[in-house]
């Protein structure tokens, strides 16, 4: 099962649970296997919609990554990251 967690990490409970079914095991419980990934630290997750980089974008991103390409990690220290 964690396996197939690892491997499929947006596959849905009933998903995971026909990949579980087709191995060597023998009938199981859904909400067995919905408890068991909980216990295993998984927890459901949408993911965020977020706009794309666009060309002006990634331009303006090159444009201040040359102007403070010279800064030092206790220059940066001070910064507040809000990427």
């Amino acid at each position: 099962m964690v396996q197939t967690l690892g491997e499929k990490r947006r596959a849905t409970l009933p998903q995971i649970a026909a990949d579980f079914y087709a191995g060597p095991s023998t009938s199981v419980p859904m909400r067995t296997i919905q408890r068991n990934i909980i216990d295993m630290g998984y927890r459901s997750r949408r993911p965020t919609h977020v706009p794309l980089l666009t060309a002006q974008h990634k331009a303006l991103r090159l444009t201040w990554a040359s102007q403070y390409r010279h800064w030092a990690v206790h220059d940066r220290k001070h910064v507040a990251w809000a990427d």
